[in-house]
């Protein structure tokens, strides 16, 4: 009896006619995600030109320089850097495993 039941459940099935109603479905699905792609992209850029044009870059700049090395001399931040590095290196590793 389960052989039986094997024997019909390892028979292809005969293909359906769809009149093309997947290609039209994955075309809108396509044509969707290009939209949802398009319009990121256009926030992406509408944010950046905002942010070059309204924010105080030279004035930035200045203090990130004066404030960089104080960063760089700090402990606290060399020790999170190395456990960065340290956490990449060893995901690397095991993700070839």
């Amino acid at each position: 009896m389960n052989e039986r039941i094997d024997d019909l459940l390892n028979q292809p099935l005969a293909s359906v006619a769809d009149a093309g109603f997947s290609a039209r479905v994955m075309g809108r699905v396509k044509a969707q995600r290009r939209r949802q792609l398009a319009l990121t992209y256009a926030g992406f850029a509408v944010c950046f030109l905002l942010a070059i044009l309204l924010l105080p870059l030279p004035s930035i700049g200045a203090e990130f320089g004066t404030l960089v090395p104080k960063i760089a001399g700090s402990w606290a931040v060399n020790i999170a850097a190395a456990l960065l590095v340290l956490t990449y290196f060893l995901d690397r590793q095991f993700s070839r495993l």
